[in-house]
């Protein structure tokens, strides 16, 4: 599985993995799903209760090396970036490609994760956004969705 993640993601992976299970080993759907989360990704119980049968079926646990399966498993279900492109185009009334900025700001800060306004004019800033402006919703999620060099 290594060759499907980069090397900072499989270091991020592991850092996670053995904080969370000292013995090396996953042995309840709960441990399974705390890792999951604190690695950003969104999973149900379902989605959880599924891995983690799938990977016991010849073993009582889960070792690092089948939580990687796991998660590329995962990471082939879930894609944020096309997911928030979608939501961005559903509010795309005129279908152009474009929100207007007020209303993705409104959006910002008041529906589901709320953003400060402070956090949501440092993303307009770096996807060079003008405040009363029109955002052009592929631009603005490649940006936004683009990890900055951790060098």
């Amino acid at each position: 599985m290594a060759h499907y993640f980069s090397e900072s993601q499989i270091d991020a992976f592991k850092e996670c993995f053995f904080f969370h299970v000292r013995s090396g080993y996953i042995s309840n759907e709960g441990d399974l799903s705390i890792i999951i989360r604190s690695l950003n990704y969104c999973v149900t119980k379902e989605e959880v209760h599924n891995y983690f049968t799938k990977a016991t079926a010849s073993t009582d646990r889960i070792d690092f090396a089948s939580f990687l399966n796991i998660m590329h498993e995962h990471s082939q279900i879930e894609n944020k970036q096309k997911e928030l492109k979608a939501a961005l185009i559903a509010q795309d009334r005129e279908k152009r490609g474009y929100v207007n900025a007020v209303e993705l700001r409104h959006i910002l800060t008041n529906i589901g994760e709320k953003l400060s306004s402070k956090e949501v004019d440092s993303l307009f800033r770096e996807a060079g956004v003008q405040a009363n402006g029109q955002v052009n919703i592929s631009s603005f999620v490649d940006t936004i969705m683009t990890p900055s060099p951790d060098y």
